[in-house]
């Protein structure tokens, strides 16, 4: 089965349900996952890549530094994404079905060679017509004379021709997936509007920009009665809170902390996940976008005797969490699996949690006109 799910591309059916185990390297369903100590997960192929010339690389997602012994088998994600419901990657295919039943899948017959052009075929189709290609040329070379060698040669160009068709179809089909996500991800902040939280005021509800704690980069936000917040979000009652509006600078990026104490996405149930999400500010219109500020999360030990928890990461320019704000407050993007929830009962003291921010507000001064 594993050298026919190595030679596909595949994604879910459903990519949002199962955002998880999505491999970090090449996006697509994982395929022999393997778990960086840092929590996020790789194909075994796209590992091997990645260590082919070198024996450091850094996580595609939170940027750690990784070498190839902290790379193990994932067996629980291995399950999971072979229980996952997939389509055939082929064009004109119409099978659907688990990861683990595709290895059993037969595409429908082709068409005569002559008329494949005009059907976009799968990569794995067209690696079979290259090398019925290039068997040709070899027959063809063997018994000599210049008519058949170019007729070898034009069935090799018409064998590139469909390749390049098949990549186009496929490219247009994660054009597709890719405004079908963003369409979802829309519906999800109108979503997050219209919840009962997004419309009361207590603290921990979404903030306003008007209420900004500091101006100048750095946040220290005091989480009171944390095991409530940790009851409440494992029973679904309120899963986050945010904390207060905080801005890089007295005229920069207005910026707060939403956090899930019982995690959320691949950190659900697990870890204390923490998320940075761009506020709509008054100075937005003359500050360069899309925002780009490393960004460090640090979890404080107040009676001092526990290192600070600390993890960095970069924002992802592509993404619209980190674009100029056209609403009250961005989609909220960092580290899902920030904290394991074993290590949080460490770092409280009388029911309290102490989280720092630290923005880098290198570069972020406003726009001027020249002299």
């Amino acid at each position: 089965m594993m050298g026919k799910l190595r030679r596909g591309a595949l994604m879910p059916v459903d990519p949002v349900a199962n955002a998880g185990l999505l491999c970090q390297a090449c996006g697509f369903l994982l395929i022999a996952p393997q778990q960086a100590e840092c929590g996020h997960r790789y194909c075994l192929g796209c590992v091997k890549r990645l260590f082919r010339d070198t024996d450091k690389v850094l996580c595609h997602a939170c940027r750690q530094e990784l070498s190839p012994r902290q790379f193990h088998s994932d067996k629980a994600a291995e399950n999971d994404a072979l229980a996952t419901e997939v389509a055939c990657p082929n064009f004109g295919c119409a099978w659907s079905g688990t990861l683990k039943s595709y290895q059993d899948h037969v595409c429908p017959p082709e068409g005569p060679f002559g008329t494949a052009k005009e059907s976009a075929l799968a990569l794995r189709d067209q690696e079979a017509v290259e090398e019925k290609g290039l068997t040709w040329t070899s027959k063809n070379s063997s018994e000599g004379g210049s008519s058949l060698t170019t007729e070898a040669v034009v069935l090799r160009v018409e064998s590139l021709e469909l390749m390049v068709v098949s990549l186009r179809r496929q490219l247009n089909n994660q054009v597709a997936m890719v405004k079908s996500l963003q369409r979802c991800c829309s519906q999800y902040e109108k979503l997050l509007k219209t919840t009962p939280e997004g419309h009361r005021s207590p603290k921990g509800s979404i903030p306003t920009s008007s209420e900004l704690i500091s101006t100048n980069g750095m946040l220290v936000w005091k989480v009171e009665n944390f095991s409530k917040l940790l009851r409440d979000a494992t029973s679904g009652k309120k899963r986050s809170v945010y904390s207060p509006v905080f801005a890089t600078h007295p005229f920069g990026y207005h910026l707060c902390v939403r956090m899930y104490p019982d995690g959320d996405g691949i950190g659900k149930g697990s870890h204390l996940s923490l998320f940075l999400a761009v506020a709509r500010g008054p100075y937005d219109d003359v500050l360069p976008w899309p925002f780009q500020q490393k960004v460090t999360f640090v979890l404080l030990d107040p009676t001092r005797r526990q290192p600070p928890l600390k993890e960095t990461f970069l924002p992802d320019p592509h993404s619209a969490s980190f674009h100029q704000p056209c609403e009250r407050l961005n989609v909220a993007s960092g580290s899902p699996l920030f904290a394991c929830k074993a290590q949080v009962p460490r770092y409280l003291k009388d029911d309290v949690l102490y989280l720092k921010v630290v923005v880098d507000s290198a570069g972020t001064e406003v726009a001027t006109p020249n002299p």
